[in-house]
């Protein structure tokens, strides 16, 4: 668990810094504006790249369980069926966000101030789609296989590239937020190429084109069967999100900038237990194919006392220091002021989220999404949205009663995870490998 779980930590850890040294660049050069633009153009890419998670976790687990089913001559069908439904959704949601940008950012009652350097950076993220699709799917392969020091190296490298590009475009180039679009896209094209590169070195699974070119229907049932519900899980919980934003931009673009910041934060704390459940979704698959059910719950109980130590440091910084955090990404004393107290609010949820996905990495790896996307739908619209508004609006609370509903949403699902993993159900796999 150790040995698969560090790698992914690292690796999450490197994405979220580039993620906050991006929000320090532009609070930098381009002031409230800029930030409260990425925070509202990066979302919607976040849903769209929710979309492709989910279902790139099922293919992880496919793949984990021909691993452990001895299996592996059938891996580059499932391939085939992997790569082509990734290239249809990556095409098919590119087109959709460039055709509504205007109509999603309305919705989201995008400040005036951020208007046109939000239209202009989702526009350009958004052409990064394939790349980002193309690596989330041979990253899946590689981790189902339980290769995580590869994924690793490559976005070590291409973070570097990043926060150079970063550098150079925002800062000296004065691009603003444009320019940070634009080296986020070329970073995400550098990741495709190097991952291809990697898997056609490592592995065989790229020499048969003719398999790639070809759908399994099974597969492809088991592919969706499995991922449709953890890509809804994961689409819905970020779509809380942007509903949440659009509620904290009628606070105007101070709030907003601060609320994109605490997100960038709560991101970075959280990463840790991101990674740890994706170890946790690959043992589980391999384990559970192989019947080794103690193991699995071993993993799990690993699994969370490896995801807690970086939560709770962040945690006590934000309660402590809050303003401290924020600083880090602007100067403004009005962002201060109002992100302070929402910070400190929010860092709740990150001791209770760690928790929850390692529960939830068990029921992935068993294949019981169904229950992933119960707890997305409970937990993000029936709590964090509707606790937010009531809060906000209802009690009069406004901008930090958005934040209060924070640590009440996760709870909910670690409740319905833990009673449905001792009911002992998850034994009873839901992957179905039939090519």
């Amino acid at each position: 668990m150790l040995v698969f779980s560090v790698p992914l930590i690292i690796t999450n850890l490197m994405q979220a810094l580039y993620n906050i040294i991006d929000m320090i660049i532009i609070g930098k050069y381009a002031g409230a504006s800029g930030l409260a633009a990425v925070g509202n153009g990066g979302q919607v890419t976040v849903v769209v790249l929710c979309i492709v998670i989910g279902i790139s976790n099922a293919g992880a687990v496919m793949v984990a369980h021909l691993a452990g089913q001895k299996r592996s001559e059938e891996i580059s069908n499932l391939m085939g069926t992997m790569l082509i439904t990734f290239v249809m959704l990556a095409l098919v949601l590119t087109a959709l966000v460039m055709l509504f940008t205007n109509p999603i950012l309305r919705v989201l009652d995008t400040p005036a101030e951020a208007w046109h350097s939000t239209v202009i950076y989702l526009r350009i993220c958004i052409m990064g789609t394939i790349c980002v699709y193309l690596y989330n799917f041979l990253m899946a392969v590689l981790r189902g296989l339980g290769n995580s020091k590869v994924p690793m190296i490559i976005i070590f490298i291409t973070t570097c590239v990043n926060i150079v590009l970063d550098l150079i475009f925002v800062g000296a180039c004065s691009m603003g937020t444009a320019g940070a679009a634009i080296a986020t896209v070329i970073a995400q094209a550098l990741n495709m190429v190097l991952i291809i590169y990697a898997v056609q070195r490592n592995t065989a699974y790229l020499d048969d084109r003719k398999k790639l070119m070809h759908i399994s229907a099974g597969y492809l049932k088991t592919l969706l069967k499995i991922g449709l519900p953890q890509s809804v899980q994961f689409t819905l919980t970020n779509l809380s999100y942007l509903f949440i934003i659009g509620m904290v931009n009628t606070y105007g673009v101070y709030a907003s900038a601060a609320a994109g910041s605490s997100a960038k934060l709560s991101s970075f704390a959280v990463l840790s237990a991101q990674a740890v459940m994706g170890a946790v979704i690959t043992m589980t698959g391999q384990n559970l194919a192989a019947g080794n059910y103690d193991r699995v719950m071993q993993g799990m109980r690993w699994g969370i006392l490896y995801a807690l130590p970086l939560p709770l440091v962040f945690f006590c910084i934000c309660v402590l220091r809050p303003e401290r955090m924020l600083g880090l990404f602007t100067d403004e004393m009005e962002v201060l002021m109002v992100g302070g107290p929402y910070l400190r609010i929010i860092a709740v949820s990150f001791l209770i989220e760690a928790v929850m996905f390692c529960l939830m990495g068990l029921l992935t790896g068993a294949g019981y999404t169904n229950v992933t996307m119960l707890c997305a739908i409970i937990s993000s619209f029936g709590i964090r949205f509707g606790l937010a508004k009531l809060f906000s609006t209802g009690l009069g609370m406004g901008f930090l009663g958005v934040a209060w509903a924070y640590p009440f949403a996760p709870v909910s699902s670690l409740l319905i995870c833990f009673f449905f993993i001792l009911s002992g159900r998850w034994r009873n796999s839901r992957v179905e490998m039939s090519g």
